[in-house]
């Protein structure tokens, strides 16, 4: 079923169903998220009957299809016949965060408006360095970078790192980009400026 169809069936069979509870609780996500996730990878859950606490389901059919993008999502891979969708005003950003401590930290994000969220940074940091932007309307590529940088270095809060290496670990968030088919905007041009491949220049 997806974003498209405008009309639900109310009397779906319980054992064509899976509740949104169960399938939170089957792939690790809280209950109370588990709506956006399901609506933001283009499905739309459903009621069996009418009244406002009423479970949400999805039909058995797009349970097993959510069950297989996440999974495809966990492993940074794109299914046959489903392109990473790119675009000049929204992506993943790798950005460099000055502490207190002196230790330069990396904060690893998603917005669907990249210079909004940098000009709101720089009235807080107005020296902000912008490593690399990868130009994406897909917000589940934020959660493959996150993944990756996990691997590469200490998560200190949720979307904020320390690396060993900088440029290594932006060179690895480079190579993961390039096999979800999103190229690498560097330092250099406008950070709306249409995407470009620029991989070999990948040290700042």
């Amino acid at each position: 079923m997806s974003m498209t169809d405008s009309t639900l069936v109310a009397n779906t069979d319980d054992a064509k169903s899976v509740s949104l509870k169960n399938l939170a609780d089957e792939l690790g996500y809280s209950q109370a998220s588990m709506r956006k996730t399901v609506e933001r990878r283009g499905f739309v859950p459903f009621q069996l009957g009418t009244g406002s606490n009423k479970p949400n389901y999805l039909s058995a059919e797009d349970a097993t299809k959510l069950r297989n993008i996440i999974e495809n999502e966990k492993n940074n891979r794109i299914p046959p016949g489903r392109k990473t969708q790119l675009t000049a005003t929204s992506g993943v950003y790798f950005i460099e965060i000055p502490s207190y401590s002196g230790i330069s930290r990396i904060k690893i994000g998603w917005s669907d408006k990249l210079k909004d969220r940098f000009d709101t940074y720089r009235t807080i940091v107005p020296d902000l360095r912008i490593w690399a932007v990868w130009h994406t309307s897909d917000e589940w590529c934020e959660r493959a970078a996150l993944r990756c940088a996990e691997k590469l270095g200490r998560r200190i809060h949720q979307e904020l790192f320390e690396f060993p290496d900088i440029p290594t670990a932006l060179d690895d968030l480079i190579s993961l980009f390039e096999k979800l088919a999103v190229p690498v905007s560097l330092p250099g041009g406008e950070i709306d400026a249409p995407v470009v491949d620029a991989k070999s220049n990948s040290s700042p």
